[in-house]
């Protein structure tokens, strides 16, 4: 019996998928369900509607659930059903015939029993572990998390990662970058422009992702741990092939903790001599260290003044000389005849040297040096004033020299005295021998004198 037209609906409860086609007269219809591969958010299935038809053999008809419209020609398909594709489906077959118009008349019209379609759910779920690959002991120290997925249900999925912090338990939550599905990195709100190349979040792993700070500071301490979001695509390429979110976890937390102490300072003074001739150069240096969390060399400034002290123990000191931290040169009221009697000289990073010129009596007495140390804090990031130092002070004596300073006016004098009086003694010579001589004197006969006697 052929020419006889009929059709059948797949019914799901929540829709329907109609579709005709042609074979014999009508006699029964119930539904069959066969199982599919499994696949996410439950499993694919297609079911057979086997049909009783008068005069022939049965015949089966596969039906897809959901699908295109059927026919006895087309093939079977396997479609994802979801959570809310779970239900009764049935079978509702009718019959037509030909009519004396053209038409078509309903001839017959069967509904199988309700068939229940029902799965156990396999939820997507991960879970996140957070941990400290490198500790922040001291500001200027790097900070070292990585964050590691355990995702379960979620094959061929891809993960965003957002850094969050928070300063406290109970504090405001900031969010330091974030690194999306296809590796894009973006910066949160929280981050400091000035400070994005200190900030590194990088996918180190399949499945593990690394965050690093480096030069941490006192506002960074506080709280890190990540939120792991997890993302598919549709497996048809459907959607654009855009990616749909399906679950998200956060690690435990992290906790970045340290005391900011700082450098600590010594200052110390010397002198090449302690006592100088007149009008000899003095020298002096002013030494300064470093201890503790010391800074880069770049990182240090020195403001550094000498001050002078006729009397040990006397008047105040005045100051001689003075340099800022940025190498600027002062002088000062130090009772000298001329600013340029002294000089001051940075000849490294922590040492400085003051020269006193041309010295005179009046330079002798006490000489100190104070220091007032800056430094770049690595916990704030901006320039910090230490306490001022002062060195102990040392003792200049500017030596009177007697025998220095009598020495060749004596050796002048004394050759002066021998010359004169050598020349005062060849001259009378001189004026004895050639112009005192009596030519006409007659020396006295003896005797006359003989004759005297005898009268």
């Amino acid at each position: 019996m052929t020419g006889v037209p009929f059709s059948w609906v797949v019914s799901p409860s929540r829709d329907w998928c109609p579709t005709r086609g042609w074979c014999p007269l009508l006699r029964g219809v119930s539904p069959i369900r066969g199982w599919g591969p499994l696949l996410l958010g439950g499993v694919s299935f297609s079911w057979v509607c086997p049909l009783t038809l008068s005069g022939v053999a049965p015949l089966s008809l596969p039906l897809t659930l959901c699908g295109p419209p059927l026919s006895r020609v087309s093939p079977k398909r396997e479609v994802c059903p979801q959570e809310v594709d779970m239900g009764q489906y049935v079978c509702n077959v009718s019959a037509w015939l030909p009519d004396r118009q053209g038409g078509v008349a309903k001839l017959a019209e069967h509904l199988s029993a309700p068939l229940s379609v029902s799965w156990t759910p396999k939820r997507p779920s991960m879970g996140v572990v957070a941990e400290r690959q490198r500790e922040a002991s001291g500001g200027g120290a790097t900070f070292e998390m990585s964050c590691t997925v355990a995702p379960k249900n979620l094959p061929g999925a891809g993960f965003s990662v957002l850094v969050q912090s928070q300063e406290s338990i109970e504090g405001a939550v900031r969010t330091i970058m974030n690194l999306s599905p296809d590796n894009v990195l973006h910066y949160g709100g929280a981050t400091d422009p000035q400070r994005r190349d200190s900030l590194m979040l990088t996918k180190s792993g399949r499945l593990e992702f690394r965050f690093r700070l480096a030069g941490v500071q006192l506002a960074d301490r506080g709280f890190y741990w990540c939120d792991v979001h997890a993302w598919t695509k549709p497996a048809d390429g459907g959607a654009g092939g855009t990616w749909t979110e399906a679950t998200s976890a956060e690690s435990n937390k992290v906790r970045i903790d340290f005391q900011e102490n700082g450098p600590s300072f010594a200052v110390a003074i010397q002198s090449d001599r302690s006592s100088v001739f007149p009008w000899e150069t003095a020298k002096m240096e002013c030494a300064l260290s470093v201890s503790g969390s010391a800074p880069k060399s770049d990182d240090v400034a020195y403001e550094v003044s000498w001050f002078f002290s006729r009397l040990r123990g006397g008047s105040a000191p005045a100051l001689l000389a003075a340099v800022d931290r940025y190498g600027v040169v002062r002088g000062g009221a130090g009772g000298r005849n001329t600013s340029s009697d002294v000089s001051v000289e940075r000849r490294d990073a922590n040492t400085f040297l003051l020269r006193v010129h041309g010295t005179q009596d009046s330079d002798s007495g006490e000489y100190h040096c104070s220091a007032t140390p800056w430094y770049l804090s690595a916990s704030t990031g901006a320039w910090t004033q230490a306490q001022e130092l002062t060195s102990p002070a040392v003792f200049l004596t500017v030596r009177f020299a007697v025998w220095e300073s009598l020495k060749l006016p004596l050796l002048y004098g004394s050759m002066a005295s021998l010359g004169v009086g050598i020349f005062s003694l060849v001259l009378g010579l001189l004026c004895a021998h050639c112009c005192c001589r009596n030519t006409l004197h007659t020396p006295r006969s003896r005797n006359k004198l003989m004759d005297l006697e005898m009268d």
